[in-house]
């Protein structure tokens, strides 16, 4: 079972809308939409980070609004092991203490 099914999400796509580091990177914010057709939002909220990597993969398509999630790992909470998003444009790596997810549906 991949982590999107444990989190109760089904077979449709997710996109990676924003991503935001507030508080010089101790806390890290990826706002997503489920389903490109219904658009249902949601947020992971990643709090007391220690390590956040970025790779930038395709430069070219840097100004697209939206980054298709391709692969996505939890991680395991208290920097057990790092979350993991790769995306068609980013990878994102965060090191973290606690997660949370956000969603209103």
């Amino acid at each position: 079972m991949d982590d999107f099914a444990l989190l109760g999400f089904r077979d449709s796509t997710s996109l990676i809308t924003n991503v935001q580091v507030a508080l010089w990177g101790k806390e890290v914010f990826i706002d997503c939409v489920y389903d490109p057709d219904e658009r249902l939002p949601y947020r992971f909220v990643f709090y007391d980070c220690q390590e956040i990597k970025w790779n930038l993969l395709f430069p070219e398509d840097a100004c697209d609004a939206e980054a298709d999630i391709i692969d996505f790992l939890l991680g395991k909470e208290n920097y057990l092991q790092p979350a993991l998003f790769h995306t068609d444009i980013f990878q994102i790596t965060i090191l973290y203490g606690s997660l949370k997810l956000e969603k209103n549906w």
